[in-house]
């Protein structure tokens, strides 16, 4: 297996396909994280809270049992970035008619405007990845669209969290 950055020209014909995707898949997926991680680290946002953050915004009313859930972590642990993220004005909690115990969750305008800026730059550099591939675009876009249902299906097949973590610990 070849190593995403080992300079290596993995389209020589001494590669496999398979040697081939790998090293391809993870180089494009170091350079996008990269620009990705920078603007991460500007705004002092962990990776457990762009989480937290991108879910509240796909599912406004959410709330943090629920949320705990759909990341496959604790409550507690959901709690605490759901505070920090209240804290910092990016998460508002709201009440529910009817139900005090239930507080669904709702991403604020200053978080929406986190989540702006942090596109930004990412869809900058992806309109300029686009630029640089000139005629290839369209069998590209075509080989992207196979990989991204490779990966749902993938993805489906994957056992429940839950499940996951009992296998790996011989429950």
């Amino acid at each position: 297996m070849l190593p995403y950055n080992s300079g290596m020209n993995a389209s020589e014909s001494s590669f496999t396909d398979h040697e081939r995707f790998r090293t391809a898949y993870w180089q494009a997926v170091h350079d996008f994280e990269a620009v990705r991680l920078r603007q991460w680290e500007q705004w002092h946002v962990t990776l457990p809270q762009l989480r937290v953050l991108s879910q509240v915004r796909r599912m406004p009313g959410i709330t943090t049992g629920d949320l705990a859930e759909l990341l496959g972590i604790t409550v507690s642990t959901t709690s605490g970035l759901v505070s920090k993220l209240a804290d910092r004005g990016l998460i508002e909690r709201t009440s529910a008619p009817g139900d005090r115990r239930q507080i669904p969750l709702r991403i604020s305008p200053e978080g929406e405007a986190l989540v702006g800026e942090l596109r930004g730059p990412s869809a900058a550099f992806l309109e300029e990845v686009i630029a640089r591939l000139g005629d290839d675009l369209a069998t590209v876009a075509q080989g992207l669209e196979r990989l991204a249902q490779a990966t749902a299906a993938a993805r489906e097949a994957l056992p429940p969290v839950k499940e996951a973590h009992a296998a790996e610990v011989g429950a």
